[in-house]
């Protein structure tokens, strides 16, 4: 399953929302679309799930316009739209049933989901006495209720803790393992670098980067290396390095002088010594135009 977003263009007023948006996600595979607030990612979620138009450009899946296709779509959005009265099975049940299944079929997913959720004893619960965080879980399930073939999740951590964000992955990484195709949209950039194979950074409503995760780093210079060992300062003499955790940043000044201070690290016996690789969070910002001089690691 291959889905295409081709030369997608979007106006609210005099507002350029999405300017010749393109990119392309496959299932078995997540995409992270990654973009700050006000920058078109939901707005491109919309226009793939029909809710709202664009001016111009396509979305196909497996080449044919989407709009024409029969699939089933899973949807978690980012503001929650729980009924607050109603409580949360029959909720899911109604909920179950516009998506194509049966009451019976409805009921027995939704106690299933509540279940490996951990939330049995909500199921008579009216939505508005349960946590944020609950909430998000019920969200979840809910866009996970009918299999869907797309899983479209716009800021799915929102109110959950980390112990729920796991679980939440785990789900996720199950529907992928099962051959859906998931769309990603998140803040947490670690944790979309550690999950999702490709991503698309959005910047003003363009597209300023998409692509394989893997493929966007090797596009930036290996020019720093990170060391841990025993009086490490004393074998770095001469060379600027930073403090970072546990260990020392050098930075190389050409492929010589890398080779220079491999060589006095092998000699010294350091005991771990590996390439830096940019965090995608440093490639957010680089893409972005914002500066990312001294970020490293989890530091969204």
């Amino acid at each position: 399953m291959k889905l295409e977003v081709n030369q997608i263009n979007k106006h609210y007023g005099k507002n350029h929302v999405l300017k010749d948006v393109s990119f392309t996600a496959t299932n078995n595979r997540t995409l992270g679309l990654l973009g700050r607030n006000g920058h078109g990612k939901s707005t491109i979620m919309k226009v793939i799930m029909g809710i709202i138009s664009s001016e111009s450009g396509t979305v196909t899946l497996d080449d044919e316009k989407i709009s024409q296709k029969k699939f089933k779509l899973g949807y978690l959005p980012e503001e929650r739209g729980l009924y607050p009265k109603i409580n949360i099975v029959d909720q899911m049940i109604y909920f179950g049933k516009l998506r194509g299944l049966s009451a019976s079929e409805a009921r027995k997913q939704s106690l299933d989901f509540l279940e490996r959720m951990e939330m049995e004893e909500y199921l008579k619960k009216k939505a508005g006495e349960l946590s944020k965080g609950n909430q998000q879980k019920i969200q979840l399930a809910l866009a996970l209720l009918n299999d869907p073939d797309i899983l479209i999740l716009d800021e799915p951590y929102s109110g959950l803790d980390p112990v729920n964000s796991a679980m939440l992955l785990g789900f996720v990484n199950e529907a992928v393992q099962k051959g859906k195709l998931v769309i990603f949209s998140s803040h947490q950039l670690s944790t979309v670098e550690e999950f999702c194979d490709d991503i698309c950074i959005i910047n003003r409503g363009e597209v300023v980067s998409t692509g394989n995760i893997r493929d966007i780093k090797k596009e930036y210079p290996k020019s720093e290396l990170y060391i841990e060992g025993i009086e490490l300062e004393k074998h770095l003499q001469g060379e600027a390095f930073k403090q970072d955790k546990n260990g020392l940043i050098v930075k190389f000044d050409g492929e010589s002088h890398k080779k220079q201070v491999l060589t006095k690290l092998i000699d010294a016996n350091v005991d771990v010594f590996k390439i830096v690789e940019p965090t995608l969070l440093e490639i957010f910002l680089d893409k972005i135009g914002e500066s990312a001089e001294g970020i490293r690691g989890d530091n969204e």
